[in-house]
């Protein structure tokens, strides 16, 4: 009997972003397909969202460093087409690529492509960071890794190391290598090689980590319970942790 083809409930915007809800067979799936990926697909360690630790680890990584650099990927998700997902599925050896893609994906509140990763599947992250780690953009950070300290999360992109000039090479290669990808990246949010850097709402420079004070402003204009404030007060300490 054919399974009657309902992936979401209803879709929402949090932060100005389009949010999409799984149905229980979606999530059921989702949780399937992201297993199957794990299971069959090896992330090279600088993929910190997949890594215990996360952006926390990723941030103590380039502490050793001078010089840093970033790019962010616009609209990540909603950038990787179902054909796309599909294609790196087949390649990774999952059975049903077709099946596994169509359940991931939903009609793009963008417009182009047709059908994307939406932001709220469990499956999303795994499968965009598989498109991504197979892609022209992923073959060049896993060549840059060798003489530069490389942190992806999720969309954002940053690079380090000790020497300006190769820094600034890879910075450049960085740009053409995601055009060529298809991935477009936020002018906005793009920081060229420089000696101090605010990622993940961190402040960033040689033996230095710190949650930006903004963000700490941020968390405090509003009630907060003990348990959150403490909660928040062990997380600023471990981004400062290690501080020289």
């Amino acid at each position: 009997m054919a399974v009657k083809f309902e992936n979401y409930t209803h879709s929402f915007k949090l932060k100005q972003k389009p949010v999409f809800a799984p149905t229980e067979n979606g999530y059921r799936i989702g949780r399937d397909v992201k297993a199957r990926v794990e299971e069959a697909y090896t992330f090279d360690p600088y993929f910190y969202h997949l890594q215990s630790g996360g952006h926390v680890a990723a941030l103590h990584a380039h502490r050793q460093n001078v010089y840093f650099c970033k790019v962010d990927i616009e609209n990540f998700f909603y950038s990787i087409a179902r054909n796309r997902i599909t294609r790196c599925l087949k390649e990774t050896g999952i059975k049903r690529p077709v099946h596994y893609a169509k359940w991931s994906c939903v009609k793009s509140p963008y417009g182009c492509p047709a059908y994307a990763l939406p932001y709220g599947f469990v499956q999303s992250p795994i499968l965009a960071t598989l498109v991504l780690a197979k892609s022209e953009l992923g073959q060049f950070l896993r060549e840059i890794a060798h003489d530069t300290t490389v942190a992806v999360y999720v969309d954002d992109i940053s690079i380090s190391g000790n020497n300006i000039s190769v820094l600034r090479d890879a910075y450049s290669r960085l740009l053409d290598a995601a055009k060529r990808a298809s991935f477009e990246l936020n002018a906005r949010k793009s920081v060229k090689p420089c000696n101090a850097l605010e990622v993940f709402n961190c402040t960033l420079r040689q033996g230095h980590t710190a949650v930006t004070q903004g963000r700490v402003s941020m968390f405090y204009e509003g009630e907060r319970s003990a348990t959150s404030v403490d909660g928040f007060a062990r997380y600023c300490l471990s981004v400062s942790e290690g501080n020289v």
